[in-house]
């Protein structure tokens, strides 16, 4: 989440953040704004994950120009002009294979791993693209999903046509993707899309920091617990429990 002038840009990571906690997007807001200082927080073994994600997205890349496809790398990390138009340039010339591609629409920016050229028809000619994630857990999550579903309605955007699948690449599975029909996961999507516009506009109350799942790797986890103890939360009784569930 960022202010670009008068627009607040969202992405990927704020869907999934207000899914797991909308005391979250309460304080990622008041960061946006410049009311408040983001925590510095580092875990060593959220870097080393980190590591394996990308030597595993490089590897599931590599797999691919074996297979004779040739692939095009969006530079940067940022979704600017400049990225957006690179991916745009490498979408219209059917490059087979586009890394890192900068996908907008009005306030959603992502970067997607990888696009894959398939053979259906679009604005761009007589192709299309379709997603692939590669990610470092077995099973794909909720979250996993909501991102995906971002970025193929991002990339409809941009190439006229949503994308039918989506997909993920885990270790252990010889690069093999798992597919996903995106218009499965298309109704979830809106709603907590929806939701998360809804919760970053102007005026909207702050929920109480409830201990989530989410709070084993939040960098505001400190804050939050703090509060909790200030406030002699039942959360810490003894031997009581809570069942963490998620309201959108």
């Amino acid at each position: 989440m960022q202010r670009i002038g008068t627009q607040l840009i969202l992405s990927a990571h704020d869907l999934i953040g207000h899914l797991s906690c909308h005391h979250l997007t309460a304080l990622d807001l008041q960061v946006a704004e410049g009311a408040l200082a983001k925590p510095v927080f580092w875990d060593p073994l959220l870097e080393v994950l980190r590591e394996r994600g990308l030597k595993h997205e490089q590897g599931f890349i590599d797999n691919l120009k074996t297979q004779g496809l040739d692939a095009t790398v969006i530079d940067g990390i940022d979704v600017n002009d400049d990225s957006v138009g690179a991916t745009m340039d490498a979408m219209r010339s059917g490059q087979q294979i586009v890394v890192q591609a900068a996908l907008r629409d009005g306030r959603w920016i992502g970067r997607a791993d990888v696009l894959r050229r398939v053979e259906r028809s679009s604005d761009l000619g007589p192709w299309s693209y379709e997603i692939i994630d590669t990610k470092l857990s077995r099973e794909t999550k909720g979250g996993t999903v909501l991102q995906l579903s971002l970025y193929a309605e991002l990339l409809h955007t941009m190439q006229g046509i949503a994308p039918e699948f989506v997909h993920v690449v885990v270790p252990w599975s010889n690069f093999e993707p798992q597919t996903f029909r995106v218009s499965d996961f298309a109704a979830f999507f809106r709603k907590v899309r929806r939701a998360t516009e809804e919760a970053t506009a102007a005026g909207r109350g702050d929920r109480y920091p409830e201990p989530t799942e989410h709070c084993d790797i939040c960098r505001w986890a400190e804050q939050c617990d703090a509060r909790r103890r200030d406030d002699d939360h039942l959360c810490l009784v003894a031997n009581i429990s809570m069942c963490l569930g998620t309201e959108i």
